[in-house]
């Protein structure tokens, strides 16, 4: 499906990372809109020096992970990825390659006393809910197997993972086809002392979980943020529409901070379900 692998590879850290992801604090914490769930800020990622490397860890919690179609940040605190981001093309919704008969793997990019395991998730309230989810990554099978690493993997509600979530899921793929390619970054949010969970690793439980999603496509440039609870409660997707800005405050995360600042300040308001064919 795509013959030059290398270029895959880099594809997230050179157009997402350092157009969507290039992390900071934001000015101030009395920005926090009222309506939107609150997360004390932590340290963001640096931005990507060098393609293929880690970036500099604040505190020594952040490693960055370069898999497949796809890029993570992986906190070592909460055992679950800060974020994970990736480019979806239109080309792409269209592969074939199946997860039959792949399993969950720890991943061996991450020091061995920080690798959560399938084992760890076994007989508790969450499952083991995709960031990058394996319907995006069927175009490729190593992207098939790369996505199952648990660095992928957070703790999630049955219901949100394959209820809410993977409508949410469904659509960025038929928006992949409708704008060409999207640029989508998504990950956990956190409570300022979040309960754990797990076998052996204790992973810390998400109170909630985000997603932006950006398309590029000429003249009609827009983006979009969603925040879903981290429970069994209904969700339609209009319900967890937030602008981008509001993603950004509550996660700390400055997204499209490369573009211009018109632009960026233009396309982080907007609030349109309806612009993408919603």
């Amino acid at each position: 499906m795509k013959n030059n692998k290398f270029l895959k590879t880099l594809l997230p850290l050179l157009v997402l990372l350092l157009l969507l992801v290039a992390q900071r604090y934001l000015a101030s914490s009395e920005e926090a809109e009222k309506s939107t769930p609150s997360q004390t800020e932590t340290p963001a990622p640096q931005p990507v020096r060098d393609a293929g490397q880690p970036a500099a860890a604040p505190h020594g919690t952040d490693i960055l992970i370069e898999h497949e179609g796809f890029s993570l940040l992986f906190d070592v605190e909460t055992l679950c990825p800060r974020w994970v981001a990736w480019e979806l093309t239109a080309e792409e919704t269209k592969g074939k390659v199946s997860r039959e008969g792949i399993e969950f793997i720890e991943d061996e990019k991450v020091p061995k006393e920080y690798r959560v395991t399938s084992y760890d998730y076994n007989g508790g309230h969450y499952g083991r809910g995709h960031m990058c989810p394996a319907g995006d990554m069927k175009w490729s099978k190593q992207a098939m197997q790369d996505c199952h690493y648990m660095t992928n993997i957070c703790p999630q509600t049955a219901e949100l993972n394959k209820e809410w979530w993977e409508h949410l899921e469904r659509a960025c793929r038929r928006w992949a086809r409708q704008e060409g390619s999207i640029q989508i970054v998504c990950g956990p949010v956190f409570p300022p002392n979040p309960k754990r969970f797990g076998k052996k690793h204790r992973m810390a439980v998400p109170e909630g979980f985000y997603k932006v999603v950006l398309s590029l496509r000429a003249g009609s440039e827009k983006a979009l943020g969603f925040y879903y609870s981290n429970d069994d409660s209904p969700q339609p997707m209009e319900d967890a529409v937030r602008s981008v800005d509001e993603i950004e405050r509550l996660t700390g995360i400055d997204f499209f901070s490369i573009l211009p600042d018109e632009q960026e300040d233009r396309l982080e308001a907007m609030t349109d379900l309806k612009a993408w064919g919603n």
